[in-house]
């Protein structure tokens, strides 16, 4: 649950194109729910996620709208939610740390607004983080050290410690894909693709990772 690597050029938000195949989620994303509403004793950084089956039945909304916005930006679900089970415990809206990341994709204000996206709301704070994956998945495919490089934005043993703690999550969500699916209220289609649904090949050019020099940000911009 570290500081996401930022790019160094901006980008807006992307317009969604298409519903995805969990209703649900897509309905939810329409919402403007700020994180301060969801989360009125603050944030916190205790390690209380459980166990992936724990964690989705206990946050079925939020694992339903990572699914759709995943799906939105034509990225497999599974590894986006692999991400923030990673990051932020659990997929837990009220995971914080003293670094000043926040939500379940543990986005920094900074990295929001590149991407046109207040990460202090739930909604966007969850489209924020699948905006900044989506590059990263272009560039790299499934090479989980790559997307560390670009997503995580940490020192070398703390993204090995992301690339593993990923990779497990993931591998965890292929081999039951009807987890994930169980919160898209009875879709298990959200879920259910395979290797050759989703390229795992970086499909388009990225810009390069940050230098250290675009990852710190100042106390205003966390």
């Amino acid at each position: 649950m570290k500081r996401i690597a930022i790019h160094t050029a901006a980008f807006f938000a992307f317009t969604i194109a298409y519903a995805s195949q969990c209703p649900n989620g897509d309905e939810l994303l329409r919402n403007n729910t700020p994180l301060t509403s969801v989360c009125p004793n603050g944030f916190d950084s205790r390690n209380h996620n459980g166990s992936i089956e724990q964690s989705i039945a206990r946050e079925r909304e939020t694992v339903a709208m990572i699914i759709a916005a995943a799906e939105q930006a034509g990225i497999p679900p599974d590894i986006a939610l692999a991400v923030s089970y990673h990051e932020s415990m659990g997929f837990r809206s009220c995971a914080g740390s003293q670094t000043g990341v926040l939500g379940p994709m543990q986005l920094t204000r900074r990295t929001g607004r590149g991407y046109g996206y207040d990460r202090d709301i739930l909604e966007q704070n969850i489209r924020g983080g699948v905006a900044t994956l989506r590059d990263a998945y272009r560039a790299c495919g499934m090479d989980y050290a790559c997307l560390a490089s670009r997503y995580n934005g940490s020192t070398p043993a703390e993204q090995a410690s992301w690339t593993r703690g990923v990779q497990n999550a993931h591998r965890q969500l292929q081999n039951n894909p009807a987890l994930a699916a169980s919160a898209c209220q009875g879709s298990t289609q959200a879920c259910d693709s395979g290797p050759g649904d989703f390229p795992t090949t970086p499909v388009a050019a990225s810009p390069p990772p940050p230098s250290p020099s675009d990852v710190i940000v100042s106390t205003n911009d966390i």
